[in-house]
């Protein structure tokens, strides 16, 4: 059975959703107790954020149109970009768990400040997409998750300095960005597919039951 990209890309979507969600969970119960409580939440939404991205730069590729090609390789990019932030990141906080606190933390600087770039490079490519419903939304969603893992990056910077204080509000508060930014990008994402599902509508008006927004809000 093959996957439709844009399938791909919603689930993505939400799947990337999730995993902010989680991350900012575990990375509130750290910051609030100041210790490794909740280290193993921000391990697992991390993990799920790559796959939500892998997801996400999958479906774009599957959906990859030459008349939108600087745009849409600017988004792919992005996302994998992304992925590799979030894998590192996981690699960086369970190094930490393990007693390695120093080399942890810097892997996981050095997670956020890619995650930060990719978003950057998916809210470039989401300003380069013609005029549309969801163009701003995606460059809103894209932006505040690269601005949250920036600010994560220096959060992490702050802590190696030994000033954990500033450091970890940096870290909560970032974790909050970005999970803002996620489900901002759901509901672009959401208008996007509904016109993509238009846009095959029209171009076959006998393709699949009829309906056009088979994801719009209004079917549930």
């Amino acid at each position: 059975m093959t996957i439709r990209g844009e399938d791909l890309l919603l689930s993505g979507a939400w799947i990337l959703g999730a995993g902010s969600f989680i991350d900012a969970i575990g990375q509130t119960r750290q910051s609030l107790t100041h210790s490794d409580l909740g280290k193993d939440l921000i391990i697992k939404g991390n993990g799920i954020e790559a796959f939500g991205n892998s997801l996400q730069a999958i479906g774009r590729t599957k959906l990859f149109k030459p008349e939108r090609e600087l745009a849409q390789i600017y988004s792919i990019f992005g996302a994998w970009l992304e992925a590799a932030g979030n894998s590192t990141n996981a690699v960086g906080v369970s190094i930490e768990l393990n007693g390695a606190e120093e080399e942890g933390t810097k892997i996981d600087a050095l997670g956020s400040g890619v995650q930060g770039l990719g978003a950057a490079f998916e809210a470039v490519g989401a300003f380069l997409e013609v005029d549309s419903s969801y163009r701003a939304l995606a460059i809103t969603g894209n932006s505040l998750i690269s601005l949250g893992s920036f600010l994560a990056a220096i959060g992490n910077i702050y802590n190696l300095n030994e000033k954990s204080v500033i450091g970890e509000r940096f870290l909560l508060v970032s974790s909050w960005i970005v999970v803002i930014g996620a489900f901002i990008l759901i509901h672009a994402i959401t208008l996007e597919v509904e016109h993509i599902e238009q846009e095959k509508h029209e171009g076959n008006p006998k393709h699949g039951n009829g309906n056009a927004y088979p994801y719009s809000y209004n079917n549930y």
